[in-house]
Parts: structure tokens; C-alpha cells; sequence
């Protein structure tokens, strides 16, 4: 039985208005296992929140499962059979194992761009939160029921391009890497030298523009260079996507859709929507107080905007979705607005744009400075993940000096990889990060190994057990109680994050749901417990289990059976 989507229809049956809007899980089990805050209901009723509760107390036909419903001040409480409870709860999530959670019906496809990492630059720190936060959303949809298509656009034209050859002709004096892990570092540096050469020498800046057009030209060694530059770039990069277990439906350059996009640009003002001022061309989006949208640059060349609506073409047309969700930083928020407008006014004239939303987060930042660049103005995915991953080796192998060197390896890669992914999802995307990658490994507090440790706590003490079968659901101790009240919180929850587009909602929910069970660990006998209640207990750390492995799944952090 789904207790919560009973309570909601008996609230409707009484009288109240998308109740689905209004009901909660109280912080404390004993305030009831679901509440329903009534002040939203005051101008609707024109009663006091107090007198509205004590009123719906009287008119609420309680679904059978529920025992009782209590007016508290302005709440009205309702409480569940405990036994009843317990034993629906545990057995569904027994039975649905991975699947529980998950929304069955599939929905309309959409695309989750995320990544960008424009090749022949650095894979930053920035680049991190973006990848793990669009991978997450991913998932979280898929779990909704949504067909989800995994799109990484990155721009291998433009001026940091330019910088980039400019340094590997005329400034760059080492040997290419033969080591794919160390071409990324190469490449980032390329592009570092070239950036402090054009500021230490502005005069380089035209040098720069006339590099940007000899190459769309096609002058031969431009493009050779750029070709081979490019092709090590994303070589490397898809070596990062591989550890970060994110495999891309598809990538798409600036460059396939640059002409294109100058072609739809050219066709607006055609159509009188965009009007040429001093050469360039421009929508006028002023009366949606979102200013002037530029489109096309005085010398034909291609913006962001150009190459933006001819991806947006391509995404209706060629991969045939109706919406696109783009994770992009909160300094592109304006911009966005003004893309997202223009796209939503020429599809009322031809509907051949994909409807684009906008899913903006903050930067990261690294507490203290502790880490230092070899590149000087970023840091790194490798130097973020080599440091984390010299500490999580260094811990495991302490730990477990009797495992092979792969073994310790594989665990302290995937313990780095926790620390990094619940370090960039385990905040509200709105707010900014400030990293600390020592605090992030730790295997107490709010971080991914301490849920990876919960997981792999629950599973020893599974290896441990008997064969047994639960008997009546007869859970006593209040540890045990509380457990059971938050597992049948999963589903709630994955549809708050969907709904919200918040990953760390999962993440908030994981470490409530870890802290619980390592409460209830500490407290209540499992193995050893009386006869008749081992079965129970071992369901339920059985049930905790799972849902950890299905709540990290969202997160993409792999559950480890040993740590």
C-alpha cells in the first residue's frame, strides 16, 4: 500500500485543494509519520491555521493502515499502524531491490547538457561540480520516468583556440606527453602560456582574431594543428568522463553548428525579428525588460547566441526532443533568460526550436587555498583528484594490509570518487562551495565515504547472518522505528529532487538515512538479538542496505561491500 498517496486522496475527499502541495514528513517520528501544516489553508477557509486543523481532524476519513490523526496547534499529525507500516515497507523495498524508487512509465524524451569543457583547455574544478550535478539530474529523471539523452556541447573554436595554437607554434618547447593522463595537463598548459602572452603583449590580441579566421578559412596548417590538437583533447577528456562514470549519448562541437547558426541569424532578419545595427544583428527584447540580444557580430562572425539556436534546431530536429535542460554557472543567467525568450518567440512563429531551460548553479571554491596549481590560475581535475586519492590509498592500505595492491587501489579510487561527487552534489546547486578535500574523505559527517561506510557496515553484518525470514513486524525499539519511517521516505524524496531539479535533496536524505542506521547499529542487537527478532532486524538492515545503494546510484557514487 502507498500509505502517503491513500492520506492524499482521503485529504482531497474532505475537501482540500492539491494536498499533494501541502503534506510533509515531520523532523521527529513522534510528531506522526506524515503532517499537515495548515497555514496555507487560512485565506481558503478564513480560519486560523489552529481551527482549520482541529476542523480537518473531524472530516478526515483515515485510510485503514492509519490509526489516528492529531491536531497539534496548527498541524494536523497522522499516524500509522507501526506493524502495518513496518511490514508493507520493508517488503516492497525487498521486493523492487534496485527498482525501488524508480517511476516504471516512461516519459517524453528529453536532453541534460552538461559538461562543456572546451577542448584544448583545462578540465577544472569547475567542470567537476557541473558533471557531477548534470550526471545526477540524469539519473534522477531516468528514475522519474523521464527518457533522458546525455548531450556535452564544448567549443573547439573561438579565441582560446587561437591561444592555444599561437602557444603550441610559436612558445612551446616540450615534447607532447605520450601518456594520455599527462596530455591534459600539456594541453591546459598550452593555453596558459598563450592567455599570458596576449596580456603581457595586447598587440598579439589581432594576432589572435586573425588566427580565429584564417582558421575557419582553412589555412592548412592551422587546421592540421587544430585537428590534432583537438582530437588529444578529447581523448583526454573522455579518460576523465571513464573515472567519472558518465558516458555521453552525444558530443557536439561549436563548430558543426557555427554555419548554421549564421544561417538562422541571417534568416531572422530576413523575417524583420532581428534589424542590423552598425553591421551586427540584434533582437529586440526590450519590452520583456531583457534589453537588446545580439546575435550575429558586425563582421559576420558567430557569438554563443549564433551557435546557441542552431544547437537548439539541431536538438528539436536531429534528436528529436522537445526540452532541453542546460547546466550551466549563474554568471550566464542573463544571457540565458535572453536565449530562452528569443527560442520561445520564433517557435509561436515555426515550431522547430527545442524549448531550452536554463539550470544554473554557483562556483566552487577551494577552503583556504590548500591546493595549489602547477597551472597557476585553476585547479585542476587531476591535481583535485590525485591529492584526494593519496589519502583515501594511504587510509585503505593501513586498514587492510592483507588486500592486493588492486584491490586497495580500486577501493581508495572509488572512496576519492565519493569524496569528490557528494562534495560538489551535497549543497544546494544555488549556493557556492567551498571545498575542503580533507574534510570531504572523512568517513564521519556529512560526506559520500561516510555513506559508502554505512553501505558496507549494513552488508557485513548481511554476510554475518543466518538465513532467516522476518516473523510478525514487530519493531520495538524507537531506533528501529525511525529507520523504517525513512526508508519509506525514498520515493518522496527522489520526486522532491526531480521536481526541484535538486540533487541534494538524495544527499540530504542519504545522510539521514546513514546517521540513523549508525545510531540504531550502536544501539539495538542485530545477530545476537532474541530469536524472534533477528529475522526483523536483519530485514531491515537488509532494506537500509538497498536503499543506500539506490540513493547513491542517483548520485552516481558506487556502494562498496568493504572498506
Amino acid at each position: 500500500m502507498d500509505f502517503r498517496k491513500e492520506l492524499l486522496k482521503a485529504l482531497s475527499k474532505a475537501g482540500i485543494k492539491k494536498p499533494e502541495e501541502l503534506l510533509e514528513q515531520p523532523p521527529q517520528r513522534e510528531m506522526g509519520d506524515y503532517a499537515l501544516p495548515c497555514f496555507r489553508l487560512t485565506k481558503e477557509f478564513k480560519k486560523s491555521p489552529n481551527e482549520i486543523a482541529s476542523d480537518f481532524k473531524e472530516k478526515i476519513k483515515l485510510p485503514k493502515a492509519f490509526t489516528k490523526a492529531e491536531a497539534k496547534g496548527p498541524y494536523l499529525n497522522f499516524f500509522l499502524d507501526e506493524k502495518t507500516f513496518a511490514k508493507n515497507t520493508i517488503e516492497k523495498i525487498l521486493k523492487e531491490k534496485n527498482a525501488y524508487g524508480l517511476e516504471k512509465k516512461k516519459g517524453p524524451k528529453i536532453i541534460v547538457e552538461y559538461c562543456q569543457a572546451n577542448p584544448m583547455k583545462a578540465f577544472h574544478i569547475g567542470h567537476i561540480r557541473n558533471i557531477c550535478l548534470g550526471e545526477s539530474i540524469s539519473r534522477i529523471f531516468e528514475a522519474s520516468g523521464v527518457n533522458v539523452s546525455r548531450v556535452n556541447y564544448g567549443g573547439d573554436v573561438g579565441p582560446h583556440v587561437s591561444k592555444t595554437l599561437y602557444a603550441y607554434q610559436n612558445l612551446n618547447k616540450k615534447k607532447i606527453p605520450e601518456k594520455i593522463e599527462e596530455k591534459g595537463a600539456w594541453l591546459g598548459n598550452l593555453y596558459t602560456q598563450g592567455a599570458k602572452a596576449v596580456k603581457e603583449n595586447p598587440e598579439l590580441e589581432q594576432k589572435m582574431r586573425d588566427m580565429v579566421v584564417e582558421l575557419e578559412a582553412g589555412n592548412k596548417k592551422l587546421v592540421k594543428d587544430w585537428e590534432k590538437l583537438r582530437k588529444m583533447s578529447l581523448g583526454y577528456f573522455d579518460t576523465i568522463y571513464d573515472s567519472l562514470n558518465t558516458k555521453f549519448d552525444n558530443i557536439i562541437l561549436e563548430s558543426e553548428v557555427e554555419k548554421e547558426g549564421i544561417k538562422i541569424a541571417k534568416q531572422l532578419q530576413k523575417e524583420k525579428f532581428a534589424y542590423e545595427d552598425e553591421g551586427a544583428l540584434l533582437v529586440d527584447l526590450t519590452k520583456y525588460n531583457l534589453e537588446k540580444f545580439l546575435v550575429l557580430k558586425s563582421d559576420g562572425a558567430a557569438l554563443y547566441s549564433t551557435k546557441d539556436m542552431a544547437l537548439a534546431k539541431m536538438k528539436k530536429q536531429k534528436l528529436k526532443a522537445d526540452k532541453t535542460y542546460n547546466v550551466v554557472g549563474s554568471e550566464q543567467k542573463f544571457y540565458f533568460q535572453q536565449l530562452i525568450k528569443t527560442i520561445s518567440l520564433m517557435n509561436k512563429k515555426k515550431n522547430e526550436f527545442c524549448e531550452t531551460k536554463h539550470v544554473s548553479y554557483e562556483l566552487v571554491r577551494l577552503e583556504g587555498g590548500k591546493m595549489a596549481s602547477r597551472e597557476g590560475n585553476v585547479i585542476t581535475y587531476a591535481e583535485l583528484f590525485n591529492t584526494i586519492f593519496e589519502k583515501t590509498y594511504k587510509e585503505t592500505k593501513s586498514r587492510h594490509k592483507d588486500w592486493s595492491e588492486k584491490k586497495i587501489s580500486e577501493n581508495a579510487k572509488q572512496i576519492g570518487l565519493a569524496a569528490i561527487k557528494f562534495g560538489m552534489l551535497g549543497h544546494d546547486k544555488n549556493k557556492v562551495i567551498i571545498f575542503n578535500w580533507e574534510k570531504a574523505t572523512s568517513l564521519e559527517g556529512e560526506t559520500g565515504p561516510f555513506i559508502q561506510y554505512s553501505y558496507a557496515r549494513a552488508k557485513s553484518i548481511l554476510k554475518k547472518a543466518k538465513k532467516t525470514k522476518p516473523g510478525s513486524f514487530s519493531l520495538t525499539h524507537e531506533k528501529e522505528k525511525g529507520l523504517v519511517s525513512i526508508l519509506a521516505n525514498y520515493e518522496n524524496k527522489v520526486k522532491e529532487a526531480k521536481d526541484s531539479i535538486s540533487p541534494h535533496k538524495i544527499a540530504y536524505y542519504l545522510i539521514e538515512l546513514a546517521s540513523a542506521f549508525n545510531s540504531f547499529y550502536h544501539e539495538v542487537r542485530v545477530l545476537d538479538a532474541e530469536e524472534k527478532l533477528i529475522g526483523d532486524r536483519v530485514a531491515l538492515v537488509e532494506s537500509v542496505s538497498q536503499v543506500l545503494q539506490n540513493g547513491m546510484d542517483l548520485l552516481n557514487i558506487k556502494a562498496i561491500d568493504e572498506m
